[in-house]
C-alpha cells in the first residue's frame, strides 16, 4: 500500500520576498527546486499598498518540500534573501484552539504530519494508521517502550520511534500554544477591567456600586 502523503508538509512558508519582486520572478526561484502546483501570495497591505511579503507554496511531493527547505532558504530574489520553513499544520485551529484530549484518538492528519517529520527512514502506512488510532497517553507510553528496547536491532523500530516522538513534540506545542493564548486572553481581561476603573484620561473613577446606609 502507497505511504499516505501530508499535504501540509508538501506547502512551505516561503518570507522576506522584495516588495517589488513579481509572482512570476518568485515562482521561477521556487521551480528552480521543482514543480510548483500552487502559489499563493499574500495580498497588498490596504496601508501602504504594497504586498506583505510572504507567500505559501505548494510543491508535488514531501520530499521536494524538503529540498526547497534547504536549498531555496537564503536565495536571493530582488536583493533579498529568502526565508524558507513548513507551513504550519492547522491542527490547533482545527480542533477550535483546545487540542485533543488526552484518551482521544490522535488522528489521521496529526499521525501523517509526524511521518512527513522524520528523517530516520520511510514511514509505514500502517505504523501511520496505528499511531492515528492511538491517544496521546497511548503514544507516550508507547515512546517509552520503545526508549527501553532501542538496544534491540529491529528494522524499523528507530523510524516508528522517531514518528512517535515528532507526535510528543507536536502534542507538546499545542499545550505551549494553548497555554500561551490562555495567558494572553487573562491578561486582556485583566486589562480590560483596570480600563473600567482608571478613565482615558488616567483619573481613578469611583465605583458606581451603592452601599446601603444602616
Amino acid at each position: 500500500m502507497a505511504d499516505v502523503n501530508c499535504r501540509c508538509s508538501r506547502v512551505v512558508y516561503v518570507g522576506n520576498i522584495a516588495f517589488h519582486a513579481t509572482e512570476a520572478e518568485l515562482r521561477d526561484a521556487c521551480e528552480l527546486i521543482g514543480p510548483v502546483r500552487s502559489l499563493r501570495l499574500a495580498a497588498l497591505d490596504p496601508a501602504t499598498n504594497k504586498r506583505k511579503g510572504y507567500a505559501f507554496v505548494e510543491y508535488a511531493d514531501d520530499e521536494t518540500a524538503r529540498s526547497a527547505l534547504r536549498n531555496l532558504h537564503g536565495h536571493l530574489l530582488r536583493g533579498r534573501e529568502l526565508r524558507v520553513g513548513l507551513a504550519a499544520r492547522p491542527s490547533i485551529r482545527r480542533r477550535g484552539g483546545g487540542g485533543g484530549g488526552e484518551r482521544e484518538p490522535v488522528g489521521m492528519e496529526d499521525a501523517v504530519h509526524a511521518a512527513s517529520l522524520v528523517v530516520s527512514g520511510r514511514p509505514l502506512a500502517s505504523v501511520t494508521r496505528y499511531l492515528a488510532a492511538r491517544s496521546r497517553q497511548e503514544v507516550r507510553e508507547m515512546v517509552a517502550a520503545l526508549e527501553a528496547t532501542e538496544q534491540l536491532k529491529i528494522p524499523g523500530l528507530g523510524t516508528a520511534m522517531e514518528q512517535a516522538q515528532r507526535l510528543l513534540e507536536m502534542f507538546a506545542a499545542d499545550e505551549e500554544e494553548v497555554a500561551r493564548k490562555k495567558l494572553k486572553r487573562a491578561s486582556d481581561e485583566e486589562h480590560a477591567k483596570q480600563s473600567k476603573v482608571v478613565g482615558v484620561d488616567g483619573v481613578v473613577k469611583a465605583s458606581s456600586r451603592i452601599v446601603p446606609c444602616f
